[in-house]
Order: structure tokens, then sequence, then C-alpha cells
């Protein structure tokens, strides 16, 4: 090998000739390339023209028996030298001058390509067959169908043998497939050979490419079909390299001149492959499937349909010619789709159709919109012709393959196919809906309307076929069909709807979604159309051959609540009121025939004139009915009319008319129903329960009818008495019996004019029967019915679902009627399964069922529940009563059964002076219980001395039980809810519960949330109350209260923390001992209750200090754990807080009376020093411990790699937490030079070390990072190391501004940015002239000179905010040397940032740069801020691109801007202007201008589309032409993936109004600005602030400009500022700004306005003129005319603006 290396002509024999082999030529190849001492004449261009020929060469079978190139196309050593080798010459054109030096990739840089190449080598090989051949051995039969001819240009004449030898040849070499590595490889280089920068001699043609497309095309559909035999790694790159190669292939598509040509290659086998190629390949997820679909997509639409060419496909057609005389090349495009229909791809065929005619239309109108926009006809209804010509053709195509129908004639086959074809036609319509190409007419003579109408009469056939076959799959499709017709002419279907409903009543279980679709669409077909009295009559008339057999409807789609539920919103919709009369006695028609003896023709129509409206009947009486006649049911008319009367809006005058309806039907149905009550089971179900169900609509619906209707005596007479007197009333009957029965007494009590003992007791008696026929007894036996589910219909209320519907009725329903008009018992009964709730859990499997549990679940979170009269006071005693039952359930002792008896005592019911159903006033005192407690706490501390702790009882767990449920019910409710010695009951209830569960409750997952519960009530009383609660009675319910942690962590499931309960009572419990300590503290002062205060605090104390030693050495923080040491650590922390809360007040108060002595006498004044010595030595104690802890920690981060000492310092996260305690307490005691901050420094080093590892780690870690950077912030500055020399100082600063930028850059809470924005706030406060430039300095360049990279932009944005805004006043000469500076990098982020909030925060930061007063700015700075907001105006602002990030907190960035966006946008930019406007007014002078083209821009912020524009899908943006797009970024329409574009709102109210105010401001003549406060203060809160004079003067050349812009937009047809109450809004700016126009301005506006504008200029004019009378008049207002304006403009109709 190494002599074919050293000369030329053996290395160019070596590779070229047969006697070297293939592996041994690419070896030789390989060789040369990669060594640079091989110097061969022209060796890149060499190498790569012969390897490219081989590779071509072996793409083509040889006849030379010596040669064995033939295998070398699936050899990957050649693939990956030819990637080599076109990486090199991508990578040097790249870097070449000639294109354009672009910067290399990092890929480039890793592979080490040299940089020192030229522009590349150049090829003359066509390089495509190579390709080809790779591709074609994905699919073996692709070989065969590929014309050789195409592969290559001019390849010479073959004879017939040789043809027919190397296609025989290729075939026997075509079984092997091309690996993974390899089709990588072939992939990199045609993505590579096909890109720009090679395009200079890669410039293939269109007949060359065609056989790669091709064979890709094949090989799509081959891997669909071997899915198991092909990985899906090696499916991803085949799809990969077949979106490569079709999306080149669409490129020369496009710009292929002859688009005869183009159309004749793609309509030829070309379109078979790619119909067939696009349905395989959606069984493939993946990106690369959605862009092969799009890529066919545009290959079919632009070479098939060109704009030009449109009318030729239909001319022949239109014209009635014979198809074979048809001579048009557009032909050939119908008889693919017509032979593959036929074929065995006909569902392919089928699926593109409506695709192909979705094209077809498409360009038409594009077409049509070119022509108009170009100023030449457009010719609409030719266009409209020919798109439904085209949709002709391909239905009648398809109809044409249609099998005769028959019943006798469709075998399985055949049925299929026409289920095929009908679906495929179904298609086609649905796109003729969807692309709204029907059109409407009168004229039922009309082509389209003919052919409508012989498409409905094929797919009506196809349904009584369907119907003969009992074919359910045929049956659905022919439905589907006749409902997109019925959408596309009602007409059509009007013939037909009789017969439809049988089929629809009762369709095959396969149709049975089709049917329901159907059914909706003509509900609103016939709603919209004001046709429902003929949709209903048709309806009930189908019905009446049912009502002898009902329970053939009851799977019927008809009578589903998908179905009935849409009624109403429909009759509501649509109904007109004065049909209602009509449609309703049509609905008591057929209720009244339902009797044999009734007939139609016996009943006098209500609309008979000069008649009364009443029907006659045959002697005023039904006949008895005979014996053994089949009872006809009324359920499904009910069914279907109660839906009609619940969307029924009745109004009071129609009350009246459609009372005598329900009079005739109660008089002459319900009432003959009720008075006849049969207890047999078909009677209940035919008649009964639909009548009851009626009538409860009909009470709901109309007051008078109930009236007028049932009577107090007929309801007790008739229908109780009759339940009670005879049995076997089926469930149904019963339910809807208590719910007229509940309704009945709910409208007696609210319309009884005089309501006495009568009717109360009448009432009464009405609810007993409810709640005596529910059997809701049968829960207090069985708590598993809580949860025992009911689907909501009435027909399966039944067994326990009886249950649930039954408390549905009575607690959910008419709870207050219960309750006001029970029994006792009946309340108690309720509330004892209320109190039961949570005793049981909820079962997830009956999520869409009804259950008691789920209906307590919503009862308690109504509101309406605690207003309920009479039930507060007996739902509250059965509440604690069962606490104080489980409390003598638990009690052990005779001292704790005493102290149980003394809990129950108050909630003894007894007779109150104030409410006789409310708690009797307790017979034992609050203190008497709680020293009882205490007692038995010092009892059982005495035990626990000499023996063990006693272990939880069995019993115990039953009893933890009842106390969830209990404590879980009484946390939901209010404190309202409790009077004042309910809650004194409930604390101490609260109190013993706290001793029991620690003394007899295990610490799982029952105890721990019972004693969570617990304290959260005691907690939320004591903040009520705002004191201590029980906890003041003595120091040993405190202690109690302190020392759980070791009952908590008594067990795994308490020290594990598993659900977060464990951190929530540490939280609850550091609240209850918070709120004491203040309580206490607070008592020092009063003399009587001194002592006990004293007392609490040294219980305090001397717990956290003897807690102190041990637990802080101790405790660990972790992520799922409390420890105990942990929970004491929190403890001592909190209580250590609150003494300093103390001492700070202490301090102030002192302050304030310096001249004044405390009153505390000698005793107190000791105590309180005694008390003070105590809390030093705590603190000393905490200091000393915690210091030791944190000191460890640096010492391991000092002596090993900080990775693996992360999760020692993260454990003493409450040791760091404490440590700011610690200095805040020296502080406050004047001790200056003390240890804590020693460690400052040492905190510093920690946090730095812990910044690399804040990515990987948990939340955690960020948040320690966070508390030490804020640390370092705010005592470095006074720590030993920062005073030592100059030099540290700057290194120091340096270091701690790198760490605190990057911990802000972290997602850290909201308290942890606070913590460190305040730190660093006290860090500028500390920091020298000198420093604090330097920190500018450094800020203004990003950190460049310390960082390798830059830092976050909102990170910067915040912190320069932080620095110009809020430094100290003798720091202000330094900031105001940097503003220009400033304002430039502002502008540079602008232009650069895509980021909403960073945006915001800039302009903010403008804002109150512009309302400092001390900066005094120049006009070229102004200039500067004007700069910045005209930059956002621009079209190619950043934000407006799709990757921009949303709104404050959103991660979902891919829609874009929303409207919460430009709103905030639009505020931050006005709070910019009126701060010009305000405190820049003699700078702003001479950059009016650009501040009027900005107030112009914002106008167009409250545009709205109109409702004809919106409905486009494209060119909207294009009609809005907005000056700021930024702002009307809002209103543009939002492209989806599918489904119609969504158009979004304009700027809100809000907005619309401060540019109101911003145009007052403006627009104030001769007032002079008197100064105001600074900061970023505006006039949002409804001031008015005026310019001076000579601004006012400027601002009037300009007024008309901004005026003529706003008559612009309001002129134009696209968009405009529609929404009246943002015109409102805008109208007080309006008058100001032409109070500034003079006559000759305002001429000059009617001269350059259209007829549009002008008139709103008049309407504008002579608004004002009517507010100068009112002031210029005899009844002056006193105001400006901006007031005034403001109150007219609530008061006038400004349509016309």
């Amino acid at each position: 090998m190494e002599d074919n290396l050293n000369s030329s002509e053996a290395f160019a024999k070596a590779l070229k000739g047969f006697q070297t082999s293939a592996s041994d030529k690419i070896r030789l190849a390989r060789e040369a390339w990669d060594r640079a001492d091989v110097i061969l004449p022209h060796k890149q261009e060499f190498l790569l023209e012969w390897l490219c020929s081989a590779l071509v060469k072996s793409s083509t079978p040889s006849k030379n028996p010596k040669d064995a190139s033939s295998n070398v196309i699936l050899d990957l050593a050649y693939w990956d030298l030819l990637k080599e080798m076109f990486n090199g010459i991508t990578y040097s054109r790249r870097r070449h001058k000639k294109y354009g030096s672009i910067q290399p990739r990092q890929q480039d840089i890793k592979l080490g390509m040299p940089d020192s190449q030229g522009p590349g080598v150049l090829l003359r090989v066509p390089v495509i067959p190579m390709f080809t051949a790779v591709v074609q051995k994905l699919s073996p039969q692709s070989t065969a169908t590929t014309d050789p001819k195409a592969t290559a240009p001019k390849q010479g004449k073959k004879s017939k043998q040789g043809a027919a030898t190397e296609q025989t040849s290729s075939s026997a070499s075509s079984t092997e497939s091309p690996s993974l590595q390899v089709l990588e490889s072939v992939t990199n280089c045609f993505e590579m050979v096909s890109g720009p920068l090679m395009s200079e001699w890669f410039q293939p043609t269109l007949e060359q490419y065609t056989p790669l497309a091709q064979a890709t095309l094949e090989a799509l559909i081959e891997i669909t079909s071997q899915t198991t035999k092909i990985t899906a790694e090696k499916q991803g790159v085949i799809m990969k390299l077949a979106q490569i190669v079709l999306d080149r292939f669409k490129r020369l598509v496009i710009i292929q001149p002859n688009q005869k040509k183009v159309f004749s290659l793609l309509a030829g086998k070309m379109f078979e492959l790619m119909v067939r190629a696009r349905v395989s390949i959606r069984q493939i997820p993946g990106v690369s499937q959605e862009l092969c679909q799009d890529a066919i997509g545009a290959i079919m639409r632009t070479g098939l349909f060109h704009q030009e060419h449109l009318q030729e496909y239909t001319a022949g057609y239109t014209a009635g010619k014979d198809e074979k005389s048809i001579q048009s090349y557009h032909k050939q495009l119908f008889d693919q789709i017509a032979a593959m229909i036929k074929s065995d791809h006909a569902a392919e065929a089928l699926d593109v159709m409506p695709v192909l005619l979705k094209y077809f239309v498409e360009e038409s109108r594009r077409k049509q919109r070119s022509l108009a926009s170009s100023g030449f006809e457009r010719g609409m209804d030719s266009a409209r012709d020919t798109e439904f010509a085209f949709f002709k053709i391909l239905y009648v195509l398809a109809k044409k393959q249609l099998p005769r129908i028959g019943k006798d004639e469709l075998s399985e086959s055949s049925l299929d196919q026409l289920i095929l074809i009908m679906n495929g036609l179904n298609g086609l319509l649905s796109s003729v809906l969807d692309l709204n190409m029907y059109q409407p007419s009168n004229n039922e003579e009309e082509d389209q309307y003919v052919f409508m109408s012989t498409s409905f009469n094929t797919i009506n056939s196809c349904l009584n076929t369907a119907q003969d076959l009992s074919s359910g799959r045929l049956q659905s499709t022919s439905l589907a069909g006749i409902m997109t017709l019925s959408q596309l002419d009602d007409r059509l279907l009007k013939p037909h709807l009789d017969s439809l409903w049988p089929i629809l009543l009762k369709p095959s279980p396969e149709a049975m979604e089709a049917s329901l679709e159907l059914a909706k669409t003509l509900l609103e077909i016939y709603g919209k159309s004001s046709d429902l009295k003929i949709f209903l009559s048709s309806l009930l008339s189908a019905l009446r051959e049912y009502t002898t057999q009902p329970e053939q409807l009851k799977q019927s789609p008809l009578f589903s609540r998908a179905f009935l539920d849409t009624i109403p919103s429909n009759i509501r919709s649509y109904l007109p009121l004065p049909q209602a009369p009509t449609i309703l006695d049509i609905f008591v028609t057929e209720l009244m025939t339902l009797d044999n003896s009734m007939e139609i023709e016996d009943l006098e129509s209500l609309e008979d004139a000069g008649h009364k409206k009443k029907r006659k009947l045959n002697s005023g009486k039904s006949k008895e009915k005979e014996t053994g006649s089949t009872i006809r049911s009324a359920e499904p008319i009910i069914a279907i009319f109660i839906q009609f009367l619940k969307g029924l809006r009745i109004t009071a005058n129609q009350e009246k008319q459609l009372n005598k309806e329900f009079q005739a039907l109660f008089n002459h149905f319900l009432k003959n129903i009720f008075e006849n009550l049969d207890n047999s089971e078909s009677y209940q179900s035919h008649r009964l329960t639909p009548a009851l169900q009626l009538h409860y609509t009909l009470c709901k619906a109309s007051t008078q009818y109930w009236k007028c209707g049932m009577s107090m005596e007929f309801v007790m007479k008739r229908l109780i008495k009759t339940f009670k007197d005879k049995a076997n009333w089926s469930d149904a009957a019963v339910l809807t019996m208590n719910r007229v029965v509940l309704q009945h007494a709910h409208l007696t009590l609210c319309s009884a004019e005089m309501f006495d003992d009568d009717l109360a007791e009448n009432c009464k008696e009405l609810v007993r029967f409810t709640m005596k026929t529910s059997r809701l007894k049968r829960l207090l036996d069985d708590e598993t019915l809580l949860t025992a589910p009911w689907d909501g219909q009435l027909e399966h209320a039944t067994g326990s679902a009886f249950l649930v519907a039954s408390w549905q009725i009575q607690v959910n329903d008419w709870l207050d009627i219960v309750c006001r008009f029970g029994t006792k018992q009946h309340m108690e009964l309720v509330a004892e399964v209320i109190a039961r709730q949570f005793n049981i859990l909820a079962d997830n499997s009956t999520r869409d069922s009804i259950t008691i549990h789920k209906l307590n679940q919503i009862l308690l979170r109504s509101a309406n529940f605690y207003e309920v009269p009479n039930f507060r006071p007996i739902f509250a005693q059965r509440i604690l009563h069962g606490l104080a039952t489980s409390i003598s359930a638990l009690s052990e002792s005779e001292l704790e059964r005493q102290l149980a008896s003394t809990i129950s005592s108050f909630t003894d019911v007894g007779v109150s002076s104030k409410d006789s159903s409310a708690l009797s006033t307790p017979k034992s005192t609050f203190s008497d219980a709680l020293q009882m407690l205490v007692q038995v706490i010092q009892q059982q501390s005495a035990k626990s001395k000499t023996k063990s702790k006693s272990k939880a009882r069995s019993s115990s767990s039953e009893q933890g039980l009842k106390l969830l449920s209990l404590l879980s019910i009484m946390h939901l409710l209010p404190l309202e809810y409790f009077e004042k010695f309910e809650r004194n009951i409930i604390l101490s209830t609260m109190a013993v519960l706290d001793y029991y569960i620690q003394r007899y409750l295990a610490a799982d997952q029952i105890g721990t949330r019972c004693l969570l519960l617990e304290r959260r009530i005691s907690n939320a009383i004591m903040t009520w109350r705002n004191d201590a609660g029980v906890l003041s009675q003595d120091p040993a319910l405190l202690s109690t209260l302190l020392n759980y942690a070791a009952w908590n962590c008594s067990l795994e499931y308490g020290g594990k923390d598993q659900d977060g309960i464990g951190s929530s009572m540490l939280h609850t419990t550091c609240s209850m001992v918070e709120g004491s300590c203040r309580y206490y503290l607070a008592q020092i002062s009063d003399q009587k209750h001194s002592e006990g205060a004293f007392a609490h605090i040294d219980t305090l104390l001397s717990t956290a200090l003897g807690w102190a030693s041990d637990a802080l050495k101790a405790s660990n923080f972790t992520d799922h754990s409390i420890s105990e040491p942990r929970i004491k650590v929190v403890i001592i922390s909190r209580i250590c807080q609150s003494f300093i809360q103390y001492l700070e007040f202490h301090q102030h108060q002192k302050s304030k009376k310096s001249k004044s002595k405390e009153e505390h006498g000698s005793s107190t004044e000791a105590k309180v020093d005694e008390m003070w010595k105590t809390v030093g030595k705590l603190f000393d104690t905490v200091q000393a411990r915690t210091s030791e802890r944190i000191k460890k920690v640096i010492a391991g981060f000092g002596s090993s790699p900080p990775d693996g000492h992360v999760e020692e310092a993260q454990k003493c996260m409450d040791h760091f937490e404490i440590f700011k305690t610690l200095v805040q307490y020296r502080q406050l005691k004047g001790e200056t030079k003390h240890s804590c901050l020693d460690l400052v420094p040492d905190l510093f080093k920690l946090a730095k070390a812990l910044v690399p590892s804040m990515e990987n780690r948990s939340h955690d870690v960020a948040h320690l990072a966070a508390i030490l950077t804020g640390y370092s912030c705010e005592y470095l500055a006074s720590s030993k190391a920062w005073r030592a020399s100059d030099k540290p100082v700057e290194k120091y600063l340096q270091e701690l501004l790198v760490v605190l930028v990057s911990v802000s850059a972290q997602k850290l809470q909201e308290k942890d940015m606070a913590m460190l924005k305040s730190s660093y706030q006290s860090l500028l406060s500390q920091l020298s002239e000198e420093h604090f430039e330097m920190l500018l300095q450094w800020l203004l360049k990003e950190g460049r000179d310390i960082e390798e990279e830059s830092m976050d932009e909102l990170t910067l944005v915040r912190y320069l905010d932080i620095t110009f805004l809020g430094a100290h006043h003798t720091q202000k000469r330094k900031v105001r040397r940097q503003i220009s500076k400033l304002l430039t990098r502002l502008i540079q982020i602008i232009q650069s940032s895509q980021s909403v909030p960073v945006v915001v925060g800039v302009l903010d930061m403008m804002a109150g740069i512009c309302s400092e007063t001390s900066f005094e700015l120049r006009s070229w700075e102004i200039g500067l801020v004007l700069e910045c907001i005209t930059s956002l105006m621009s079209p190619a602002t950043p934000l407006l691109s799709p990757s921009s990030s949303t709104s404050f907190g959103s991660e979902d960035s891919s829609n874009g801007l929303t409207n919460q966006d430009t709103a905030k946008i639009f505020t931050a930019l006005y709070h910019v202007l009126i701060n010009i406007a305000r405190f820049r007014q003699e700078e702003l002078t001479t950059l009016i201008p650009v501040f009027t083209a900005i107030l112009q821009g914002m106008f167009h912020g409250f545009k709205s589309l109109h409702a004809s524009i919106a409905k486009k899908q494209q060119g909207v943006e294009s009609l809005i032409k907005s000056p700021f797009m930024l702002l009307s970024a809002g209103v543009l329409p939002e492209s989806g993936a599918s489904g119609p574009s969504v158009v979004g709102d304009p700027l809100p109210v809000e907005c619309a109004e401060n540019f109101a105010r911003l145009l007052t401001a403006l627009g104030s003549k001769g007032v002079s600005h008197t100064g105001g406060s600074s900061g970023n203060q505006d006039s949002s809160g409804g001031n008015s602030f005026a310019i001076t004079t000579d601004a006012s003067k400027a601002f009037g050349k300009h007024a008309p400009y901004i005026l003529m812009e706003y008559f612009t937009i309001q002129s134009s047809v696209a968009a405009s500022i529609s929404q009246q109450s943002l015109r409102n809004a805008l109208v007080p700016g309006l008058y100001s700004l032409l109070n500034l126009c003079s006559d000759w301005e305002r001429e000059m506006m009617m001269v350059g306005l259209d007829n549009t504008g002008k008139t709103l200029l008049k309407g504008l004019y002579a608004d004002i003129a009517v507010i100068v009378d009112v002031i210029d008049g005899p009844m002056v207002h006193q105001g400006s005319a901006t007031e005034h304006s403001e109150l007219l403009c609530g008061k006038m109709d400004f349509q016309n603006l």
C-alpha cells in the first residue's frame, strides 16, 4: 500500500483498476485522505471524484465479472469517507469570504476542521443515482419499477437483452438492506450535498430527482408494512432522510416553469405513491412524520393545481361531453383516482379526495384575492361554479364505484366496499361544508340544489338498505352523510324528517353516536330557522308508536342526557316567545290523547278565534279504563316536555297567557292521575312518576300554575293519605313524591300571606312524611352507604342508590325546609350523618357517580349551608357532643372520667336566654375544666416517673377515626358559625384533646392528622381573639403544647413526614407559640396579670434553655423528615424571634418616652431584669451551639471538595436561619463587636462553594445559598475582613456581586428574592462613594470584567433598578454621571430581549429615572428614553417573534404574546410618558414630534377586528396596519395546528382610562406644574396633572394629528375601536385634545379627513359645545372642562365615535 501512495500513477491505477479489491481501495483512499505527507496532484478533488464515481457505478450492475464494485453501495467505509469529504468542503465554504465568512459550527470545531482550506473542490459527477440506489434497497420491488433512463443523463442506448439482464441482476442484489449506520451516513451526506453551500455544482433537474423521490415514497410504504422487522431507531433515520428528499423535491416542483410537465409527472405513477405514502406514515410518531406530510401536501398542491389552469380541470365535464371524448391532459388525474378506487388502494384514494378538493378551492380563492388586489375583476360566480364542478367530478368518480344496492345483492365484501365509498363521499361533503362552497338558493331547480338532492336520495337509500340488512356500520355512515347535507341545506331534509325518527329512536348499537349527533344537529337547525314547532310535532308524532312499549326507548340516544340537556339551551336561544303557546298546545294535546277515550278531534284548539281557550271532553271526564287494557305511557312525551319547560323564558305577561294551558293540563290530565292513584308497577312507571316530575317542573316554571293547582288539602287528603294507606310504591314514585311535597311546603311558606298555625302544622306533616319515606335512618347503621354510587338516573335509584337520591332531595335541595318544619330528631339525623363524613375515605372508582360523601363535600363548601335556620346549634352540638363522647371513651382514670363528664356538660341542650334552639350556658365553668385538665396532666407526669408510658389501646384506632371525622368538619366551619361561648367550649375541648391525642393515640396517619386539625382550630380561634386562649390558664398546658416532639417522632410515619403533616403541624405549633409569647410579654406591664405572664414566660425560657444545648447539636434538616431535635430547634428560633420583636417595640416606645420613666413596681422591675438575663443566657447558648455547627461545616468545605459536603451544609439549614436572629439580638443590645460577625466571611466562602451545586441539587440548596448570600450582603461590610484594607474590599465586593447574581438567576421563592433585594439595599447603604461607583461600572458592563459570560437580562434589570433608583442621597451624584450609559444599555436590552418581564422592568426603570428630579436629565437623554419606546414600535422587535416568552411566570411560550402581556407593556409605557409629561416638560418641547408619533401608535392597541375580517384565516395581519404592532399583538389571530384562528381582544378598559388621563394632562391649557413626589407615581389615582403654558402651546400644534389618527382608525373597514367601553374611556382625552385646537386647526382636520372622519369630528365638536354651554350657562358647575367631559361621557351615547 505504501508503494501505491508514493506514485500518483500507481495510486490512480490501484483505485481504478480491477486488481485491487473494494476493501483495499477504500483503505488506500482513507490513508491518502488522512495523511498530510501524501502529496498527490489535486488529491482532494481526485479522491472525491473517484469515491462518487465508485458509488454511482455501484448503483448499476456491471457486466464485467471481475468488477466487484457492485457491493460497495452498502459499504459503511465508503459513506463515512464521503461524509468526511463533504464536511471538509462545507466547512471550507462556510469560512471562505465568497460565501459570507459564516462562523464555524461547534460540531466543526470538535471535529478539528482546518480553516486554511479554500472554497473547496468542484465535482462534475451526478451523485443522485447512488442515493437512489441506497433508498431502493429499502424496498426491493422498487428496483424493477425505476426507469434506468432517468437515473443519469445520456447513459447511451442498451439492447433489450442487456436491459433485461441488468434488471434481473439488480433484483437479485437488492435483497440486502442497508444498515442503520449506513443510513445515518447517507442521510448526513445527502443533507450536505443538497444544502445551500454546495448548490454551485449540485443542481439536479426534476427528471434526475424523480427516481429518488419515487424510491423514497416506495420506501415509506414499505417500512410501514414491515414495522416488526425495522427498529424504531432505523425507522427514525429513514423518516429524516425522506423528509429531506421530499423537501428538496418540493422546491424543484415549485420553481419548475413547465407546469404541464410537472402535472404529467405527478399525476402519473407518482400520484399513487404519494397517496399511499401519506396514509402509511400516519402510524409513525414524531415530527418527521408531520414534515413529510407537509412536503407531500405541498407537492400535490403546487404540482397538480396551478392557478392559471384551474378552469381547464372542469371545462370538458361542465360542457356535457362524454368522458371518452375529453382530451384535456388533466383527465389523467381523474383516471388515476378512478383506477385507485377500483383497486386494493381504494381507502387511500378516498382519503385524499377531500384534500385535493381543499387544495383546489384554496388555490382558486388565492387567485381571486390576487386579482382583487391587482385591480382586476374577480369573477366570483364563475370561480364558485368551477369549485363546485370540481367537487362534482370527484363525487361522481367515487359514486360510480358504488355496488348495486339491494337486499339480496350485497355480499360481505360488497357491503364493506359500500361503507368505504360512502365514508369517502361524506368526507367530500364535509369539505364542502367547511370550505363554504355550497350556495343556497330559493330556486329548487338550481344545479347545486339538484345535485345535493340527488346525493341525499342516494344516502337515504343506503340508510334504508342498512335497515333491511341490519348493518350498524352502514347506518352510522348514512346518518353522518345526512347530518352533513342537512347542515348544507335544511330543505333537503324536511321532506324526509318523519321517516328518520324510527331510525333515530331505535338505532343500531354501532350507530348510537351518529344518531345522537344527527339529532343534536336537527334540533339546532330547526331552532335557528324558527321551525321548532315542526321539529317537535314530528317527534311527538313518532313517539305515539312507543307509548305502549316505552321500554324500547330506554337505550335511545334521543332520551340520553347528552341530547335532553341540549333542548333547554336551544329553546332558550332560538325559540321566539310568541311560538311558545302553540308548541305548548302540541304537548298538552298529545298528553290528553293518551287515554283511549280521548281523541284529537274531540279536542278544541286553543287558537280558534272568538272562542274561549278551553278543551271540551266527552262529558268532562274520561271513561273508566277497561279491565286488562294496556296503559299508554306518558314518560317519553313528558321527558321532552320537561326539557322544553326548562328552556322557556316565561315573562309575567306570557305567564298569564300560558296559565290557561297549564290549568287545562292539570284539570284534564294531571289531576285525573293524582285522584286515581294506582300502585300497580306499570301505572307508577308510565303515568304517576312522569306526572309528578311534570308537576314539579311546572311549579318551578310558573307560580300561577301552583296557586291554581293542587291545594294543601288536596296534597294532604289525596296524595299523602293514599301513599300512607297503600303499599308497594316504587322507589322512583317515592322520590318524585317527596320532591313534590317538599316543593309544595316551600312554595306555601313563600307565598302565604298569612302563615298561620294550621299551615305550619300541615307543612310539618308534609316534611315528616318525606323523612319517613326516605329511609335515611339506615345511614346510621351502615357507614359504607356514604360511598354507595348512583348514576343520577331516576329509574336506577333502587337499593343503596335510593338512599343517595333521598339524601340529595332532603339535604342538598331542601335542607332549609326540612330544618324549618322537621323535628329535632330529623335535624340530629342529618347532623350525625354529616359528622361521619370523614370516617371513611372516598372511593375514586365512583368518580363519575353521585355519592353521599360527594354531596356532603359540596354541602360543606356551600355558603347557604351555614345559613340554614335552626340547624346551626344542633349541628354544632352534635359535633361537640361527638368529641366529648370520644374523650369519655378514651378516659381511663377516675380523674379523667370526671374531666370527660365536665366536657360533656358543655354540650347539654337546654333553654338559653337568647335563643331557645341554641346551646345552653355550661353548668361548669371553663376554668374548672382546665384546672381539672392540669391535675390530669400532673397526675400522669407523676406516674410516668415511676413506670413507662402506657401504650395505645386497640380501641383507640376506632376513636381516632371518629375524632378525625369530627375535627375535619369543624376545621371547615367558619368561626362566624359559632357564638362566643361556643368558641370557648371549642377551645377547652381542643386543649383536652391535645393531651388525649398524645396520651392515647399513636403517631400514625390518623393520630398526626387529628393533632394537626386540633391545633389549627385552636390557632384560628386564638388569632381571632388575639390572645393566648387556654394557654394563659396554666403553664402546664403550655408545656403540653411544646412537648409534642417525642410523641410525633415515636413512630416512623411522624418522623418521615411523608404527607407533609409534620411540617404543617410544626408551623401551626410555632404560630401558637409566637402568639402566646407576644400575649405574655404584653401582659408584663399589667399589674393584675403580670404574675401569670412571668410564670408562662419562665416556662418558655426554661424549656428553650433545656432544649438548646442538645437539640442544636443533633438537629439535621432534611427534605422529608421531621426529627425531634429539629422540632425543638425551630420552636427555639420562634421564641427568640418573639423576644427580638418585643425588644424592638420596647426600644421604640422608650425612644418616644425618653424623658418619662416606665411605671413598674420594684418587684416587677426585678422580674423583668431576671427575664432578660435568662433571655441573654438563651441567646448565648444558642449562639455557642450554632457557631460550633457552622464552623464544623465550614471546616469540612475547606478540607475536601465541596460536592461531598453540600448535604452536610443542607442539614444545618435551621442553624443558618437562626444566625440572623442572633445578629439582630446583638445589634439591638448595642454589642457592636461580637463573634457572630466574625463568621460572615466564612459564610460568604460557603455561599461561593454552593453556587456550582445549585443546578443539580434540590430547591433547598438554592434556598440555603440565598440565605448565605443575603447574610453576606448585609453583614460582610461590618466584619473585620472588610475593614482590613482597600484591596480586600474590592476583592470582596467583586466576588460578592458574582455570587449574588449567580444565586439570583436561580428559580427562587418570592421570600428569598425579597430577602436578597433587602440585603442588597443594605449593602448599598454601607458602600463608600468609590466602591459604589465601581459597582455601577460593573453592572453597566454586565460583569464581563469578572465573569466569562454576561448575567441574565432579568437579573441585570432587577439590580440596575435597585442600584440607580434606590441609591442613597449622597450617591445620587455618582448615579447622575452614569445615566447616559444606563439609558444606552437599556435600549440595547429592549432591542434584543424576547422576555415580557424584562421589557416591563426596563420601562419601569425609565419611568423612575424620569420622575427623579435630582437627576436633572437633558433633552438628548429624554430622547434616548423615547428612542427606546420607538424601538418597541418597530415590527422587527424581538417580542413579536414566535419564541418570545409570555407573561410573568408562564411556561408556555408557543402562543406568543397574550392580551395580558400587551396590557402590562402598555401600562409601563404609560408610566414613562406621564412622568416625562409631568417632570420633564422643558426638555420635552424639542421632542414633541416623536412624542406625538408614539401617542398616535398607542391608539392602535384599542382596535378590534371586525366580525367579517376575523373569520379569515390568512392576511389578517396586513389588514390591521398598525404602526405599533406590539400593542396590537393581542388582537392578531393565533394560528393553531388545527381549527380556526382565535382572534384576541384589544387592550382592556383600564389601559384606555390611563391613556385618556395622559391625553387630558397634555391637553390642559395654561396650568403650571406645582411639583409632586418623586418615584414612579402617576395620575392613575384619579388626579389629572397639567403641563405648563409653553408646553401646552407646543402640543396644541400637534393635537390635530393625534385626533386625525383616531378618526382614521374609526374610518377603517377592517379594524377600529369598536368596543363601547373603550370609546367611553377615551372620550375625556379626546375632548382635551380638541380643546387645544383653534379654528384653523379644526379646518385643517376637516380638509384632511374623509366623509366618515368629518362626521366623527362634527359629532365630537358638538358634544364639546354642549359641555361649554353647561359651563357658561346660569348653572355653573365648579370644575374643569375635563371633569365635565368625564361626567358627560357616562350619560351620552357615543355610538357615532
